[in-house]
């Protein structure tokens, strides 16, 4: 009915399935992790199905092994039909995905969005970060009593005069890195503050357009999981 890769193994110290919550205990610690790469429509079952009685494979409940090489290679020729036809519906679906106009995070989910990436960085990060009177979106430090190195005021919407307001004292009283994640249609309007009322932070702000923080905490996820699947995590 489909296909997927095995990426990790790993032992487990919690019960899961019925019987071992009835008993509580845990009888199968061994398992591993496994990504679906396809996995055929309900709809399609009837008419896409492998037929395999021939091959004598014998089939229980849950993951089974095969008897030979033989056998697999034999499964593996009938399958191509199933893989050419998941592959041109995958293409169909990632066609469609590209026509698709990008979806807009909110300003909560590019908050948490800045702060995986802080977190992916060997930072402390942290929302609404305290600062006198006011709340600084996101803020990464290096250690737990350090200021800020790093200061983000998310704009998805609202006041950039108040935002930049607040970067501007970020600066004065922690000479922390600045940073600006808006919407690209809205960068004009935020370099033309920094040419006039916030000249001061004009060379020390760094304005980052939020598809490219998105393209980033995209990026950096996928070198974690490679980085998971490989064995080299920190």
């Amino acid at each position: 009915m489909g296909f997927g890769r095995v990426e990790t193994k790993f032992k487990q110290n919690k019960p899961l399935w019925k019987d071992e919550i009835r008993a509580n205990k845990v009888i199968y610690p061994f398992r591993f992790e496994f990504k679906i790469d396809y996995a055929l429509p309900i709809d399609n079952w009837r008419q896409r199905k492998i037929n395999i009685g021939d091959l004598h494979i014998s089939t229980w409940a849950g993951i089974n092994s095969l008897p030979s090489k033989d056998k697999f290679k034999k499964l593996m020729e009938r399958s191509k039909e199933l893989w050419n036809f998941a592959y041109e519906e995958i293409l169909i679906k990632e066609e469609k995905i590209i026509k698709k106009p990008p979806i807009k995070l909110t300003h909560r989910e590019a908050q948490e969005m800045i702060k995986e990436i802080g977190l992916l960085q060997r930072f402390i990060a942290e929302t609404e970060y305290p600062m006198e009177n006011e709340k600084l979106d996101v803020v990464w430090r290096r250690v737990e009593k350090s200021v800020p190195t790093y200061v983000f005021e998310v704009q998805i919407a609202g006041d950039i005069y108040h935002a930049l307001g607040k970067l501007k004292h970020a600066w004065d009283i922690w000479n922390s890195n600045l940073f600006l994640i808006i919407e690209k249609e809205r960068i004009q309007e935020v370099e033309k503050l920094l040419s006039g009322t916030f000249h001061e932070i004009r060379d020390k702000i760094r304005i980052i357009n939020i598809e490219d923080a998105k393209e980033l905490y995209q990026s950096k996820n996928k070198v974690k999981e490679l980085e998971k699947k490989l064995g080299i995590t920190i």
